[in-house]
């Protein structure tokens, strides 16, 4: 296997790879992004990998509906992507997710 730049194993052009996280951060659902990879084959056949991070409690059809559309905007943005390979994770508690204490809401047992 081969890639577009032998120095820098995996990855694409700035502007192609920076479209790809563009796409994958911009969809809905997707709560965080782990490794993407891009790989440039013999026939110039364009394989792409990425990790996606939902919540904890993300419906699995909701999961695939997102995978669906990241593919989707990936192939408009990188037009010779074909082999687009996206793992779901369950992704670790934003830093941002811990809410002021003063939103809780205890019921009592009235």
């Amino acid at each position: 296997m081969t890639d577009d730049n032998p120095d820098q194993s995996g990855t694409l052009a700035s502007a192609e790879a920076v479209a790809i996280r563009d796409v994958i951060v911009g969809t809905p659902g997707v709560q965080s992004v782990g490794d993407v990879r891009a790989l440039r084959l013999e026939d110039e056949r364009l394989i792409i990998t990425a990790r996606l991070g939902f919540g904890r409690s993300t419906p699995v059809a909701d999961v695939v509906a997102v995978l669906g559309a990241v593919r989707t905007g990936i192939r408009r943005a990188v037009p010779d992507a074909r082999d687009i390979v996206l793992e779901p994770e369950i992704a670790a508690p934003r830093v941002d997710a811990n809410p002021p204490t003063d939103v809780f809401v205890i019921r009592g047992a009235e």
